[in-house]
C-alpha cells in the first residue's frame, strides 16, 4: 500500500516541476525576443485572449491578427495562446459558456450538458453562449495578461541589471 502511495507522490511532484519548468521556459523565451516590453506585453495578451475562445484549430491565426492590429510582438502572441492547452480547455469551456449563458437567454427551459454527443445534437444552443461569453471575458483576460506580463518582465530585467 504504501508503494502506490509514494508512487502517486512522485507523479503528483513530477507533474507540478514540470508545470513549472515549462512556464519558466516560455517566460524565458519569450525575455529573450528582441523588442520592446509593451509590444511583447501587448503580443502576449493577444495570445492569451484569444485562448478564452472556442474556435481550437484558428488560436494561432487570431492571435496573429490581432497582435498585427494591435501593434503587438507576433512571436509573443503565439506564446500566449499555450495558455490554453488540454488541461485548461474543460475549464475554460465552462466558464465561458456558463458567462455567455448569464447574458443569452434561451426561450427553452432546459439544462445543457457539455458533452460530445450535447455538441453535435445542439451546438447553437451551446456555441452562441459560448461565443458571447468569449466575448465578454476576452477583454480582462487581455488587460490581466497584459499588465502581469508587463510587470514580471519589468520586474525580471530590474533585478538582472
Amino acid at each position: 500500500m504504501n508503494f502506490y502511495k509514494n508512487k502517486s507522490k512522485k507523479i503528483k511532484n513530477l507533474f507540478s516541476f514540470n508545470f513549472k519548468r515549462a512556464s519558466l521556459f516560455y517566460f524565458l523565451k519569450l525575455l529573450r525576443v528582441k523588442d520592446s516590453q509593451d509590444k511583447l506585453a501587448v503580443g502576449f495578451a493577444c495570445g492569451s485572449m484569444v485562448s478564452f475562445s472556442p474556435f481550437i484549430g484558428f488560436h494561432f491565426l487570431l492571435a496573429v491578427i490581432f497582435a498585427y492590429i494591435l501593434r503587438g510582438n507576433i512571436v509573443a502572441s503565439l506564446i500566449g495562446t499555450f495558455i490554453g492547452n488540454p488541461f485548461t480547455f474543460p475549464f475554460i469551456w465552462v466558464f465561458i459558456y456558463k458567462v455567455g449563458n448569464i447574458f443569452f437567454k434561451n426561450d427553452q427551459n432546459f439544462s445543457l450538458e457539455l458533452t460530445f454527443e450535447s455538441l453535435f445534437n445542439q451546438g447553437y444552443d451551446i456555441l452562441v453562449p459560448m461565443l458571447i461569453g468569449s466575448l465578454i471575458v476576452s477583454v480582462p483576460i487581455w488587460c490581466i495578461s497584459y499588465y502581469t506580463v508587463k510587470f514580471f518582465m519589468a520586474s525580471f530585467k530590474k533585478r538582472n541589471l
